[in-house]
């Protein structure tokens, strides 16, 4: 368990506000394990599931290789997890800005 970074809550910010909801974003989180890809999840209990994805879209990594992600909530509406996917299964470089990203989907909840 450990705090947000600048960067992190940065991007989690901007995703919650072009979603338009209405989330607070919690101080600690845990890196998810998932070979490196930057995954986040504030489930620090193990306690809560995937309800809903709030805003989904992608970037490209300092390497060029494309990286999809998705913000989701659990059934609370409370942030549940922010999840990379790297299409090459490769770690993460660097986390993104909100300029580099392109969102494809954004749902209200």
């Amino acid at each position: 368990m450990r705090k947000l970074s600048k960067d992190e809550t940065t991007l989690i910010s901007f995703l919650i506000i072009r979603s338009k909801n209405k989330i607070s974003i919690p101080e600690m989180v845990k890196t998810m394990n998932d070979g490196g890809m930057g995954s986040l999840t504030f489930d620090l209990n193990g306690n809560e599931t995937r309800f809903e994805q709030i805003i989904g879209g992608e970037f490209r990594d300092k390497d060029g290789i494309l990286v999809d992600f998705e913000l989701t909530v659990n059934s609370k509406k409370e942030l549940f997890e922010l999840d990379f996917w790297k299409v090459d299964f490769s770690s993460l470089i660097r986390f993104p800005k909100p300029n580099e990203i392109q969102i494809k989907t954004s749902v209200i909840v």
